[in-house]
């Protein structure tokens, strides 16, 4: 059995003798006599022990128990003079004091060290690093609001007005009562009364414009937050899609990107109010009545340390709230997405168990969730509803004892009642700024994110041939890396030539097509464009020369002329009509009602599954591509799409690569790729085969 460390302990002991021993001479006699001095004394003792327990190298928790150690005492026998009837004897000095005295400081600074360790969020040492990360997002959040310093210049100027006015309204309240129950003054009574509704138009004017101003920082911030997590997701490879559900990304771009926005502007507009009035407020309490000030401190501790409970409790919830209400958006979004396939498959009610099982989740979660918040507001009101006992029966005595007016006692009470709920809210605010930051820390993770991408080409040749080379090209996807998609893949797609390739659903078809494109990489081999490869060419200029018209056309919502020009700008209506006429769509385009500013609905739903694809060639021919992909696979080209790939294969000049099915398709081909689980069919394997792709290959072979 280890045995704990006893030294630090030792070390306070020694440390705090030779300060006691020190008060005990000539620095002790020079402090004033009564509760001022034994607060001296107390900041004296703390300021000395904190530097030799400094200057030593001691572990933080020593250095926890010394408030407690050294104005507990202080605090003690203050709190004892507030009562009635207390002697008003001064009270003798702790370095004079007999040993059970310090013995009682000492259990009393190692409970409250005990407290506060359970207290405390659990992390190492004292939840110092969960503490770094929040102050590191609390500093980048306010770096994001440096646009908005203008706002929230003017909204803090207002702001001190408003609380100001506030403040000023229950001070004329007793200055009333205290008129009204004395020799009436009529010019007095008129300037009080003139003076509260100055004060209250003006707070309340105050108070408006504070509000809008953090109303249009926030919103500012929150367009801001967006914009920025939808142009990194942009930038992020495929293989995070695939490993990232779309509702957590939904989660993530609507409901903590609102959450990590209203950080600054709420926090500002509420902590900076409470904190300012709080400092008001007993600035005019002390004036009031010094006695009756330091009474009603006496609730703070107890109103931080049942916050901080709640808080930790209120934070772990959120997080498993979030979680909870991103998957049962999910659910919905798989559901109505794929509602033909629900429908098809007679899963209705397997559906709607799933969403009810996960509103349940999110149902217990927030009933527990209310729940903790009701026991926390009954306990801080029953605490409150003694605090305002004491008082009163304080504030009596005062009164019957002419240190203090009825009008003063009213205000007096006005004030507390207000400082206690500013109190209440600084100390929530910190539990709830931690609830913002942990919020902000997801999105944080999608900005910072780097895609797993190879870095941007820059090259731009003024003309290009199109000579695709696959050599020994491997590749396996990012969440599968294990199971391999292509293996050691060698063929070669010339300019002037149309290559199909063939294989069964699986064979790595569409990852192909996908490569070419520059979607992924190759995870081993290369493959190469004109001699190079095809990363190093710059994107947009890529995917000029590289087009694909896909198995099912993927159309926008907007207008024709969207669609053909998607990705492009400066794309003239000459060259708009000059690729519809290519692809055979120039027809039913001016048949439309608004011609190429007619909408196509969303996803193109309003459109036939024919001029869907004409509008897909038409996108694709309009950048007069080197490399045509075409993906044929599960949906056959009308007759005019037919067409209209074939015209633009006559130029001769262009590389085609078709991923086809169909028979007329592969006679056609200048050469047939059969892919079989990854890896091309030789010559011999060929003529062996008795599959469907082997037989079109053959008769490919012997045409």
């Amino acid at each position: 059995m280890r045995l704990p460390d006893l030294r630090p302990w030792a070390s306070l002991l020694l440390a705090d003798s030779a300060v006691l021993w020190l008060l005990q001479g000539t620095p002790g006699a020079l402090l004033p006599r009564g509760l001022p001095g034994l607060w001296l004394e107390g900041a004296v003792r703390l300021g000395g022990l904190w530097w030799l327990l400094k200057a030593a190298a001691l572990p933080g928790l020593v250095g926890t128990l010394l408030p407690a150690l050294c104005l507990g005492t202080p605090l003690l026998l203050s709190l004892r003079a507030l009562s009635p009837g207390a002697l008003r004897a001064p009270p003798a000095r702790v370095a004079s004091a007999p040993w059970s005295w310090l013995l009682l400081g000492y259990a009393a600074a190692a409970l409250s060290g005990a407290v506060w360790a359970v207290l405390s969020p659990p992390g190492a040492p004292g939840g110092e690093p969960g503490q770094e990360k929040n102050k590191g997002l609390m500093w980048r959040l306010l770096k994001l609001s440096r646009p908005d310093l203008p706002f929230l210049v003017a909204a803090f100027f207002f702001l001190v007005v408003a609380v100001l006015g506030e403040t000023l309204i229950p001070y004329y309240s007793g200055r009333v009562i205290d008129i009204l129950g004395g020799d009436f003054d009529p010019d007095t009574f008129a300037s009080a009364i003139f003076f509260m509704c100055l004060f209250s138009v003006g707070s309340s004017l105050s108070a408006g414009c504070r509000g809008g101003c953090f109303v249009v920082t926030m919103s500012r911030i929150q367009l801001r937050v967006r914009e920025q997590l939808f142009s990194s997701l942009l930038r992020q490879d495929l293989g995070f899609f695939q490993e990232t559900k779309t509702g957590e990304l939904n989660s993530r771009m609507n409901s903590d990107t609102k959450l990590m926005s209203s950080w600054l502007p709420l926090n500002a507009n509420v902590l900076l109010r409470s904190l300012v009035k709080v400092a008001g407020l007993y600035g005019f309490m002390l004036k009031l009545s010094p006695r009756l000030t330091l009474l009603s401190l006496f609730e703070v501790p107890l109103t931080i340390a049942a916050e901080k409970v709640y808080n930790v409790r209120r934070q772990a919830l959120l997080l498993d709230i979030q979680d909870a209400v991103a998957k049962a958006g999910q659910v919905v979004r798989e559901a109505v997405g794929g509602l033909p396939t629900v429908r098809s498959f007679g899963a209705e009610e397997h559906e709607a168990c799933r969403y009810e099982e996960a509103l349940e989740r999110c149902r217990r979660l927030w009933w527990q969730r209310d729940a903790e918040r009701a026991l926390y507001l009954l306990l801080r009101r029953v605490l409150h509803l003694g605090m305002q006992v004491l008082m009163l029966n304080c504030g009596l005595q005062q009164i019957l004892a002419g240190d203090l007016t009825r009008g003063g006692l009213l205000s007096f009470l006005l004030f507390q009642e207000d400082v206690g709920h500013h109190v209440q809210t600084l100390v929530y605010m910190c539990g709830d700024m931690l609830s913002n930051v942990g919020a902000a820390e997801k999105v944080f993770c999608y900005l910072d994110r780097q895609p797993r991408l190879p870095p941007p080409g820059t090259r731009e040749p003024p003309a290009l041939r199109g000579l695709v080379e696959f050599q020994d090209v491997w590749f396996a996807y990012p969440s599968r890396p294990d199971q391999p998609v292509l293996k050691g893949l060698t063929f070669t797609l010339r300019p002037g030539q149309m290559t199909a390739l063939v294989g069964p659903n699986g064979s790595g078809k569409s990852t192909v097509a996908a490569l070419l494109q520059n979607l992924y990489q190759p995870t081993r081999g290369a493959l190469l464009l004109d001699g190079a490869p095809v990363p190093e060419y710059e994107h947009r200029y890529l995917h000029r020369q590289v087009a694909l018209v896909g198995q099912e056309p993927v159309l926008f919502s907007g207008s024709v002329r969207d669609n053909i020009t998607y990705g492009l700008a400066g794309c003239s209506d000459e060259d708009v009509m000059a690729a519809a006429r290519a692809a055979q769509a120039d027809e039913f385009i001016k048949e439309m009602e608004h011609g190429l500013d007619t909408d196509v609905g969303e996803k193109g739903n309003l459109l036939a599954v024919g001029q869907k694809q004409r509008l897909a060639i038409a996108r694709a021919l309009v950048r007069d591509p080197r490399v045509l992909i075409l993906d044929e696979a599960t949906s056959a080209l009308d007759v005019h799409s037919e067409r209209a790939l074939q015209d633009w294969r006559a130029r001769g000049d262009r590389t085609v690569l078709v991923i086809a099915h169909r028979l007329q398709t592969v006679r056609s081909a200048d050469q047939v790729l059969v892919l079989s689980q990854g890896q091309l069919l030789e010559h011999d394997q060929l003529m062996e085969g008795q599959d469907l792709y082997a037989r079109l290959a053959q008769q490919q072979l012997e045409d």
